[in-house]
């Protein structure tokens, strides 16, 4: 359904508008039945709103532990970043947020993400009504900097791991801490946010030109800190403890008085920065592209939605992840479809045939095919090696869809639907289902 986008649910099984990949795998009350009573806690344990310990959450808390468990056994990448996203919704919920820049209404999500986009961790933002989970061994900063601590923690220490975040996360505090820690942190900072340290006025960098740097070091509790303020359209701040402003490089900007292309010096600090920061906004493009728009009038259908599609592209990415840069690899789009394709047939003996008449599409497949002629269509790798249901029926002859082989064949799998040789020659049938 992420897929093929319909007006509401009920298209998919519309005589004009529905898909056999979908119509044909369920019928349309039984997913609304599911849908209607889909649960992931027991309602009675609910502390009511407005008493100590009261979870707005608590519907679907432990799928969101569950998924954080597997997410956090996935070796982490060596640059990575927190920065909030936006699970759309037009519910009414008292953890609706408003944010102009994305999607303008919806749940705000914290998220741990690698530079390839890899989402290793997350926090649904539950605000002053939520429990916020506390240790007693991490510090206390500000609520910004706190979401870091938290997400962080999983970071193995010692290694050298580099972390990226914005202004509204950054404190000197929280840089302190982490250096410790052995994890390199390099984010843009406020002014109001460096004591003792009086910014550059914007005036005082425009006279000094376009690319303008300086940079300032420090010592605080025996971390070395670096403050970097670059001047481009305005005036930016970086703050890290492994990173400055040099080596410094060139990047292209244009001139409007001139109305021409230049080069303009701009820092090592700057460079990293923009070069590693994205991974969050690089997960929401991913997003983006297709996306479950399942209506609900429950709040944590939403979010349900949205960790499966999280975690779809995860899976996408740890897939190439396990390819070489030269090796071809299917879309996004290719390798959503053979997920669904691979739910519905591994491990599921293939459906008699049903009593009365034909649905409509299945006369219309019917049809198609008759038009078209035999057309195969090959089934994914978890479908084909199941061990489940392999029977061989005998039908019109056609050619053997094993790679080395020519020969024709009047034998065909019942599940996968494609024709192979089974005689005292050749043995397809054996080798497709097992290689």
């Amino acid at each position: 359904m992420s897929i093929i986008q319909l007006p509401s649910t009920r298209c998919y099984w519309n005589e004009n508008l529905g898909h056999p990949k979908i119509s044909t795998v369920i019928s349309c009350n039984r997913f609304e039945e599911i849908k209607r009573f889909i649960h992931f806690n027991d309602n009675t344990l609910q502390i009511p709103k407005g008493q100590t310990g009261h979870n707005p959450l608590h519907k679907i808390q432990p799928f969101l532990d569950h998924l954080r468990q597997r997410l956090l056994t996935i070796p982490k990448e060596e640059y990575m970043a927190v920065d909030e996203q936006i699970i759309p919704t037009k519910s009414r919920s008292s953890m609706r947020q408003y944010n102009p820049k994305t999607h303008k209404w919806g749940y705000k999500n914290f998220v741990f993400s690698g530079s390839s986009g890899f989402s290793y961790d997350f926090e649904i933002y539950t605000g002053a009504q939520g429990p916020v989970e506390s240790d007693s061994n991490l510090p206390k900063n500000s609520t910004s900097s706190d979401v870091v601590v938290r997400l962080s923690r999983t970071i193995p220490e010692g290694a050298n791991y580099k972390l990226f975040f914005d202004n509204w996360y950054t404190s000197l505090p929280l840089l302190i801490f982490l250096n410790k820690k052995a994890i390199l942190p390099l984010g843009t900072i406020k002014a109001n946010r460096i004591p003792g340290y009086k910014v550059p006025a914007e005036k005082d960098l425009k006279k000094l030109g376009r690319g303008a740097t300086i940079e300032k070091l420090t010592t605080v509790d025996n971390t070395d800190i670096s403050i970097v303020t670059w001047y481009d359209n305005r005036v930016v701040n970086l703050a890290s403890t492994y990173v400055g402003s040099t080596p410094a490089s060139e990047v292209r900007r244009f001139n409007k008085k001139e109305k021409a292309y230049q080069n303009v010096a701009c820092p090592k600090a700057v460079m990293t920065y923009n070069r590693h920061m994205g991974s969050v906004d690089l997960l929401d493009a991913l997003l983006g592209y297709y996306r479950i728009q399942i209506r609900s009038k429950k709040f944590y259908h939403r979010i349900f939605f949205h960790m499966i599609d999280m975690i779809t592209v995860n899976a996408w990415l740890l897939y190439r992840r396990g390819l070489d840069e030269t090796e071809p690899h299917l879309p996004l789009a290719d390798f959503k479809i053979a997920v669904a394709e691979g739910l519905c047939l591994v491990n599921k003996p293939t459906t008699s045939a049903r009593r009365g008449r034909p649905s409509y599409e299945l006369e219309y497949a019917i049809e198609a095919k008759k038009l078209r002629g035999h057309v195969a269509i090959m089934p994914s790798i978890d479908a084909r090696l199941d061990k489940i249901d392999y029977l061989p029926i005998w039908t019109t002859r056609q050619r053997c869809k094993v790679p080395d082989c020519n020969s024709r064949s009047h034998v065909e799998c019942r599940k996968c639907k494609v024709s192979l040789c089974l005689n005292d020659k050749r043995n397809c049938f054996f080798l497709f289902h097992t290689t």
